[in-house]
This record gives structure tokens, C-alpha cells and sequence, in this order.
């Protein structure tokens, strides 16, 4: 009998192996187009939108949707319902795995439809502090009117984590990954095609279309085959719909340093000039381009193991692995950022400086970027580090180290704000998300006894710091000698080209500070740099 047993349990292995690999790759791939096609809808909003008080609007018309949707655990349901669905999977039990989706499903969305409707008649009242203070009457008429259009896109969002949720339980990824692919696009068609005739406007629309597509027309036939059985059903004081509140009240009144720095830079910006907020939203966006292609896409590669060793209960190696994938981090994206730096007005240019988006705008977006990206491996770090605790089931303390941060980090966002404007906003996130993970590590480094290893990472990382100077003067240097083209007319062109001249021989040198330093050698650093490209 245990023979027979064993047997089935190799055989289920490599298949259970098979489908977290096709499973990670198809996440890992929309996480990749995502931000693909996020940067190209940033591209077409500041073709549009420019850095003037529409654009600023626009951004700010988010503020309610976001905080609606966060405190309704819209973000959240993925997290906590699966596990809630999954257990009556297990024991065969549809009826009560169904029963369980329409009560949830019905409770939620009963309390969006009687939210939206009251937001919206009062979004006047809700946005008039912060906009009263800007003292731009166009913008405050812009920006309700636009709250009052993406409102209603949160309901759809919930009902698409539903569906989704039911396709993840089922081990099916590929309609869910299509999700925020069908969201950006639809984002940018409609500021393509309906802004011709609506203006700004158009994109708010575009973003009521793409929710509806990515998260209902999309999703809704994916959990259908998955055998989805919806009846109406209302009942709140259902035991399984406590349990499922009290799981998700943790993550809804922990303030999360992605949630808390997309809210305060568009509250604290709607208190100053004309394109401050729009400023922040462009320079934020390049940022966290880069710190998707490092630090999340390395947190999601690495997890599966730190899961196994925590299983294993294998903590030093936990500790070596941690500080192995830091260092890696480190190794491209301290110097790519501090090059990004120095190139910031012409990174600005390529990407985004074409019709309403001017030269005065890439000079007002440009000195943001570059106070983000002193941040960028900051913010990484802290989503890496998170992965630590959570391969340990430990989320509240994350979740209170996050909280903690965004709260201390409000007389920050006032006081910096108040005397660099839009670029006190980017210092104060970036303060915050050092802080954060300062903590985190502290903690880690607490629990699990690492602090003889402090030494050797500190003296790690001043040496990838000096290899990093020793590019960012290089490129320094290029940069004031680099010869006027007469013949180039082009201020894109010109910007990209200067900015190939920069980078190639910038890079190398830092590359080959590296293997002078003994940090890694010149081959495998110009690999690992390809691969992460």
C-alpha cells in the first residue's frame, strides 16, 4: 500500500513541477508586456496630456477610485478568497465552493453599488480640500468630472478578481494574465481614438472600457469553463463571510508602500502648481519600469525557493540567499540608476517629449526622475526582502513595518513638498523607501542572527558604489565634451544617441571596476546585464 502510494506521489511531482513552471512563466511574462504596454500608455498620455493642469486632473482622478477600491480589499480578494474557495475543492464539495463565490461575490458588490452612487454625487465634496487649495477652478471641474467616470470601474475590478481568483484555483493563468495587458490598452485606445473629440476626457473612458474588457469580457468565459455557478445570494453573516473579513482586514488597514506612495503623491501634489502631479506621475512610472525588470522580476524568481528552504526550516541558507539575491540586484541596478540619473533629460525626451509634451515639460520631469531613482534599488530591496517573510507566513510584520513607514513618511511628504514642490514629493517617497527597508532587513538580521554578515555586505556594497562613480564620471565627462550636431534636428534622435554614447562605454567601465574589485568578473556581469535587458 505505501509502495502504491509513493508511486502516485512521483508521479504527481513532476507534473505539479510542469504547471508551477508554465504557470510562473506565463505570470512572469504579463508582468513583463504589463509594463510594456504601461509605459506606452504613459507615452500616449503625455503625447495628449503634457504636464498641464488636464493631465494633472487626470492623475489626481484616481485618488478616490484607488482608496475606494483599496478599503473594499478589491486588491486583496485574490489573496484571501482562493484559500476560502479551495477548501471545498478539496473535498469535492461544488455546491459549498459555489455557494461560498455567490454569497461573496453578491455581499461585495451590493456595497460597491451603494458606494459608487454616493461618491459619486459627492466627489465635489470629497476632492474640494485639495483641489480648493490648487486654485485652478478648470482643474477642479476637470477632476470630478473624471473621478465620476473611473468610479464605477472599481466594480468591475472586483468582479474580475473573482473570476480570475476562480481560474487561479483551477490552475489556469493565461486569461488572468491578459488582464492588466487589456487594461493598459484599452486605457490607450481610448485616448487615441475618442481624445480627438473629448480631449483628456477620453482617457477616462478608455479606462472604464478596459476594466470592463480585461476584468468581465475577458475573464467571465475563463471561469465559466472553470464550471462557475453564481446564483444570488446575500447573506453577511454567513460564517465563511467573517472569516473571509476578518482575514482581509489586516491587509486592508496595512498601508503598503505601493499603495501609500500612489495615494500621497497625488494628495500632497493637488495642493501645488500647475504639473507638479503630472511631473510625479511620469517620473514615478520610468522608475518603477526599471524596478520591475530587477527587483520584482528577481522577488517572483526566487520565492519558489525560499518557500522550499523555509519548509525545510533551512534559515541561514534563507539568509545566504537573500543576501546573494541583493547583491545581484545591487550589482546592475545601483549603476544603471545613477546613469539613468545623469541622463534623466535625455531618458525624458526619448520617451515621452512629443506633441503636447514639450521641452519645458521634459525639464520639469527630468529633476523628479532623478531624485526616483536615487530610490530605485531601495524600493527593490524592500520588495525582495518582503518575499523573505512572507516564504515564512509572516505578513503582519511587514505589513506594520510598511504602515509605520507611510505614516512617519506624512510630515515628510508635507515639509519636503512644501519647499522643492514636485520634487520634495519623489524625496519624501524615496526617504520612505529606504526606510522601509531598513527596517525590514533590521528585523530579518534580528531574527535570524545575520549581523557578522553586515560587514561583508556593507563592504559589498561600498565597493559596487565605487565602481559606480567611477561610470557616473565617465559619463560626466562625455556628456561636456560631447560635440554639437549641427545636422541632427531631431531633439529625440539627437537624445538617444547621446545617450548610446554615454551608457555603452559608461557601463563597461563600471563592469570592469567590478572584476578589478573581485565582485564579478567582465563576462558574466555583461550577461547577466543582456539577460536582465
Amino acid at each position: 500500500m505505501k509502495s502504491t502510494q509513493h508511486k502516485e506521489e512521483k508521479e504527481k511531482t513532476p507534473s505539479i513541477k510542469k504547471s508551477l513552471s508554465i504557470a510562473t512563466a506565463i505570470m512572469m511574462g504579463s508582468v513583463f508586456l504589463s509594463r510594456i504596454t504601461g509605459l506606452v500608455r504613459e507615452m500616449v498620455l503625455a503625447r495628449y496630456g503634457g504636464t498641464g493642469y488636464q493631465m494633472d486632473a487626470y492623475v489626481t482622478s484616481f485618488l478616490i477610485p484607488e482608496i475606494l477600491n483599496h478599503f473594499l480589499a478589491g486588491g486583496f480578494l485574490s489573496v484571501t478568497f482562493i484559500p476560502i474557495f479551495q477548501k471545498y475543492l478539496v473535498k469535492k464539495d461544488n455546491v459549498g465552493a459555489w455557494k461560498t463565490f455567490s454569497n461573496l461575490f453578491s455581499c461585495g458588490s451590493v456595497l460597491f453599488l451603494i458606494l459608487i452612487p454616493i461618491t459619486i454625487i459627492f466627489t465635489p465634496q470629497l476632492l474640494s480640500f485639495q483641489l480648493a487649495s490648487n486654485g485652478n477652478p478648470q482643474t477642479a471641474q476637470l477632476t470630478v468630472r473624471l473621478t465620476r467616470i473611473i468610479l464605477p470601474a472599481q466594480l468591475l475590478f472586483y468582479w474580475g478578481a473573482f473570476f480570475m481568483a476562480v481560474q487561479y484555483a483551477h490552475n489556469r493563468y493565461f486569461l488572468p494574465a491578459l488582464s492588466p495587458l487589456c487594461y493598459n490598452l484599452g486605457i490607450i485606445a481610448g485616448g487615441v481614438f475618442l481624445q480627438p473629440h473629448l480631449g483628456i476626457e477620453g482617457f477616462a473612458w478608455g479606462v472604464l472600457g478596459g476594466a470592463f474588457i480585461g476584468n468581465v469580457v475577458i475573464q467571465l468565459p475563463g471561469a465559466i469553463k472553470c464550471g462557475l455557478r453564481y446564483r444570488p445570494l446575500f447573506k453577511p453573516l454567513d460564517p465563511e463571510f467573517i472569516n473571509y473579513v476578518k482575514k482581509t482586514i489586516p491587509l486592508v488597514l496595512g498601508l503598503g508602500m505601493a499603495f501609500s506612495n500612489e495615494i500621497f503623491f497625488r494628495f500632497f501634489g493637488s495642493f501645488l502648481d500647475d504639473g507638479a502631479t503630472a511631473s510625479v506621475n511620469f517620473a514615478l512610472r520610468t522608475m518603477m519600469f526599471i524596478v520591475a525588470l530587477f527587483g520584482q522580476a528577481s522577488g517572483v524568481a526566487f520565492y519558489p525557493y525560499l518557500t522550499r528552504l523555509a519548509a525545510e526550516k533551512a534559515y541561514n541558507k534563507m539568509a545566504d540567499l537573500l543576501n546573494k539575491v541583493l547583491k545581484n540586484v545591487a550589482l546592475y541596478l545601483i549603476p544603471l540608476s545613477a546613469l539613468m540619473i545623469v541622463l534623466s533629460p535625455q531618458i525624458i525626451t526619448i520617451l515621452f517629449e512629443r506633441g503636447n509634451f514639450t521641452a519645458q515639460s521634459t525639464s520639469q520631469v527630468a529633476p523628479v526622475l532623478s531624485i526616483y531613482l536615487v530610490g530605485a534599488f531601495g524600493y527593490s530591496a524592500s520588495f525582495i526582502i518582503s518575499r523573505s517573510f512572507y516564504a515564512l507566513q509572516n505578513t503582519i510584520l511587514p505589513m506594520a513595518v510598511s504602515t509605520t513607514v507611510a505614516v512617519i513618511s506624512i510630515p515628510l511628504y508635507i515639509a519636503f513638498s512644501t519647499h522643492l514642490g514636485a520634487q520634495g514629493l519623489a524625496l519624501a517617497a524615496t526617504t520612505a523607501m529606504f526606510l522601509q527597508f531598513g527596517f525590514l532587513y533590521f528585523f530579518w538580521l534580528k531574527r535570524f542572527g545575520g549581523y557578522s554578515k553586515i560587514g561583508a555586505a556593507l563592504r559589498t556594497l561600498l565597493k559596487i558604489c565605487f565602481a559606480t562613480l567611477g561610470g557616473v564620471v565617465l559619463s560626466v565627462l562625455i556628456l561636456r565634451f560631447f560635440p554639437e550636431i549641427q545636422f541632427i534636428e531631431s531633439r529625440t534622435f539627437e537624445s538617444l544617441l547621446i545617450a548610446t554614447v554615454v551608457t555603452i562605454p559608461s557601463i563597461t567601465a563600471v563592469f570592469i571596476f567590478y572584476e578589478l574589485l573581485g565582485l564579478q568578473n567582465l563576462r558574466d556581469s555583461v550577461t547577466g546585464f543582456l539577460k536582465r535587458k
